[in-house]
This record gives C-alpha cells, sequence and structure tokens, in this order.
C-alpha cells in the first residue's frame, strides 16, 4: 500500500511568526520556485498557461484543488513508493490551529470554462493588490463550507495570514468582480489597520478623548446630547448618514417629502451637507452602525471599531479626491483621514489618488 506524507505548507512557517510585534514585517518566505508551488507553463493548456502568466506576473500561486502537490520521493522498506504530498490548510492562524473546531470542504471547480472565469477574477483582484497585500497562495473554488460549532456556511472569500479562498464565482460579471475584490481588499486593509493596535488607538484618541462615542447626536433635556443642530426635523427613520450618497436617494427624499422634510433635491443636498458639516465636527462620517445602522441617525458610532471600519470602507471605495469632496469640511476628519492613509498608502502600498 502507498504510504503518503502530508506536508502542509504552514507548518514551516510558524517559527517566522511567533512573537511579532506592530513593528515586525511579516514576509513572504515561501520559495516558490519549488516542486510544489512552481506554476509551469502548457502553451496548449488554455488554463494552465493562464495560472502560469498571473504566476509570472503577481508571483502568487493559483489552484483549483487544495492537494497542491504530490510526488514520490522514495521507497519504504517493502519496495513500495512514498509520496510527499502538500495541502493548503486553512487551519493555520498567526499562532495556532483550529483543525479540531473548525472544518474546511470544498466543491472544485471542474470545467475550462468555470477555470477560466476564476482566474479573470483573479486577474480582476490581484491587479488591485499591492506586493504586501497579495496572498501566498490562491485557491479558487466552487463552493467553500465552514463548518464551525456544528453550522456550517457557505462564505463567498475566506483569508488566513497565508492562503486566500474564492468561491461562488460563476454567476458574476464584470462589475461583480469588481466589487468581490474590492471587498475582499477592504477586508484585509480592515484586518491589518486592527491588528495595528498603535494605529487604532491614534485613530481613536481624535473622538475618543472627549468621550465623543455613542452619544445623541442632538441634546434633549439631560440626555448627554452631543448639540447638533439640523436645518429640517429629523423625524421617523429619516438622515442616516451612512444612505445620504447613495444612488437616487435624493429622489426618494423629496418623493415623501412629507416626512423627510425636504421637497426639492437642493434642499435634500443642503440638508446633507449641514448633516455632515455637524456630525464631523466630533471627526465622524457615519453614526451608530449597529443592526443594519437602525440607530445611526440618532446616535454617533458606538465605539471605535464601528468608526474605523466605515473609515476604511469609505476610503477605499472613493478614493482621496471623491472622500474629501463628501467629508473633509472637517479638521478633525481629515486628521483621521490622514491617520489612516498614512498607514495604507505607505505601509500597504495602496494608492488612494484615484
Amino acid at each position: 500500500m502507498n504510504k503518503f506524507i502530508k506536508i502542509f505548507m504552514a507548518l514551516p512557517l510558524i517559527g517566522l511568526f511567533t512573537a511579532c510585534g506592530d513593528e515586525d514585517e511579516l514576509t513572504n518566505s515561501i520559495d516558490f520556485t519549488s516542486p510544489y508551488a512552481q506554476i509551469v507553463d502548457d502553451p496548449d493548456n488554455l488554463v494552465q498557461h493562464e495560472r502560469y502568466e498571473l504566476f509570472q506576473e503577481f508571483g502568487v500561486p493559483i489552484y483549483f484543488n487544495d492537494t497542491i502537490a504530490t510526488r514520490v520521493t522514495g521507497k519504504d522498506l517493502q519496495g513500495n513508493d512514498v509520496y510527499t504530498t502538500e495541502t493548503i490548510d486553512l487551519n493555520w492562524g498567526f499562532q495556532s490551529h483550529d483543525k479540531n473546531s473548525v472544518a474546511y470542504k470544498f466543491d472544485y471547480l471542474t470545467t475550462e470554462e468555470e477555470q477560466i472565469g476564476a482566474l479573470d477574477f483573479a486577474r480582476t483582484y490581484l491587479s488591485m493588490t499591492t506586493e504586501k497585500m497579495r496572498p501566498f497562495c490562491l485557491l479558487l473554488v466552487d463552493t467553500l463550507y465552514i463548518t464551525r460549532g456544528g453550522s456550517t456556511t457557505k462564505p463567498e472569500y475566506h483569508t488566513n495570514f497565508r492562503a486566500l479562498v474564492v468561491s461562488q464565482l460563476q454567476e458574476l460579471d464584470n462589475t461583480g468582480k469588481q466589487e468581490r475584490a474590492t471587498n475582499i481588499l477592504r477586508d484585509m486593509v480592515l484586518s491589518k489597520v486592527t491588528l495595528n493596535e498603535e494605529l487604532v488607538s491614534r485613530f481613536g484618541a481624535v473622538s475618543s478623548r472627549d468621550k465623543l462615542y455613542g452619544r445623541p447626536w442632538v441634546v434633549s433635556g439631560s440626555n448627554g446630547g452631543l448639540g447638533c443642530v439640523w436645518g429640517v426635523p429629523h423625524t421617523g427613520s429619516w438622515w442616516h448618514p451612512e444612505e445620504l450618497y447613495e444612488p437616487e436617494m435624493g429622489d426618494e427624499y423629496v418623493e415623501n417629502g412629507w416626512s423627510s422634510g425636504v421637497y426639492t433635491i437642493s434642499a435634500f443636498e443642503a440638508e446633507r451637507t449641514l448633516i455632515f458639516a455637524q456630525i464631523g465636527k466630533f471627526g465622524f462620517i457615519c453614526g451608530d452602525t449597529s443592526y443594519n445602522n437602525q440607530s445611526s441617525h440618532l446616535m454617533s458610532p458606538a465605539n471605535i471599531s464601528q468608526d474605523l471600519n466605515y473609515y476604511v470602507t469609505q476610503m477605499l471605495q472613493l478614493g482621496e479626491t471623491e472622500f474629501m469632496a463628501r467629508y473633509g469640511a472637517s479638521t478633525m476628519v481629515k486628521k483621521k483621514y490622514q491617520i489612516l492613509a498614512d498607514y495604507i498608502t505607505g505601509e500597504l502600498g495602496i494608492n488612494l489618488d484615484f
């Protein structure tokens, strides 16, 4: 019987990532010229040739199966072949392994058409990333199943510190691929930002110094409100800051002027400008985003995490010019933006000038 020796890609890396502080730089030390990770060209195979081209351009090996290599390395005492098999093990985190609590399973992409479509997404995503933001390897599958605590989910993507898995790509058009790539990049940036305690502390200090989180926008009796003053009455559930730049939102507000308080697009835009001027005085561009933003028109962000998440999301979606056009009238907003931008552009190499 053939004997298999499983060598997981993450195992040799454990020592590389122990005792990392905020100032330590994580580097990719996998030798991608090894027989395991090397992507060999085959001009007669459309899928293999595109995998090779992407590897040459971006340095990221792309796979359609979590078993990425199997080869004979010798003979055992009985003369049987001994195999070395390398697999992508998603259970490895930065400092732990969760094999006993989390299980990962896959449905694979099996046809040339499916795989070429997935590689088109890979090019879209990798073209958006810088070298520091690229995964060590990319696994493209039809469906990813993650079972944790008896519950199974099917996420569109999953990343740990060394591998990125992307699924459910078949129905995406070019716009959908761009949106998916942006969402993945946003989550990866957020992960890196939130792990930087010094950065989070500096960002949060701008608004937390005066205990501005989790407070009503408007003063009402002794409610501890911040003192925002609106131009029209904010009744019902209107005027959530996060929705005011959504397409055709002005038309909806005008159509419901009896409730929203505005009857023309110019009146809607004037009130929108006023809202961001008022909440911007405290360094905010959103409200309390708990429970699908239900209270964002009433309360400031509940904590630094909500505030930070929305800032990073808007920065990556809008770019610097549009971000500043919307929110840049506030000195405190500019300060918080710059704290994050210096790290995102300087350390992560991501261009926000688009």
